[in-house]
């Protein structure tokens, strides 16, 4: 991987094609956007944030854009670490169980280890754009806790499930989706938060 200046301006190139502010990539990172500013000025990195680094820009660059060869990428990207893919409708009927049953056969792989209750389903539609566009997988964790600007997957009066990012703000508490062409959505009793949005993942090849 690379290291220094060539790390930072790999970092900064990523941002610019991804089309993100650096406070956009520290939200995703959880940390704050001072840090974003230093990966680029130093090139230097907490290694707890480089499997982020990949599956964060994997929309836009591949492994090798940050130095990391084949090698590397198969250690970060594929450790044993799996959840289920479910649908958006049965998504919602994991609100019940203590544990996933495994009977899905599709399985999605984990930067992570998460709880035995997380999941991944596919995404439809543009709601979410441009941060998350049709046919990416992403993970949820049901017992991650919610934070303000978090993603997460609710679901109302047990219908099927919807993918939205939380924002709280005093004792307004709403989903907001990031394409504005759709209405944001207040919270209320009949909603339900079925988990957090962990990981996104993508395979190109």
């Amino acid at each position: 991987m690379y290291t220094g200046k060539q790390l930072g301006e790999a970092i900064k190139s990523a941002i610019e094609l991804k089309g993100v502010r650096k406070a956009d990539v520290a939200r995703a990172f959880g940390i704050k956007p001072p840090s974003v500013t230093s990966w680029i000025q130093t090139g230097r990195i907490d290694k707890t944030h480089i499997d982020k680094l990949v599956s964060y820009f994997a929309d836009v660059v591949r492994p090798e854009h940050f130095g990391i060869g084949s090698y590397e990428a198969n250690e970060i990207l594929f450790n044993s670490y799996k959840v289920p893919l479910l649908s958006w409708i049965d998504a919602t009927k994991q609100l019940d169980r203590n544990t996933l049953v495994e009977t899905n056969h599709i399985w999605v792989p984990t930067l992570r280890k998460h709880s035995n209750q997380a999941f991944a389903l596919e995404i439809k539609g543009d709601s979410m754009e441009p941060e998350f566009t049709a046919g990416d997988k992403i993970i949820v964790d049901p017992e991650r806790p919610i934070k303000d600007g978090c993603f997460v997957v609710v679901c109302e009066n047990n219908n099927k499930a919807m993918f939205k990012q939380y924002i709280s703000e005093g004792s307004y508490h709403y989903l907001k989706p990031l394409n504005n062409r759709y209405p944001i959505i207040e919270m209320s009793n009949h909603i339900t938060i079925c988990g957090v949005v962990v990981e996104k993942f993508k395979i190109y090849i």
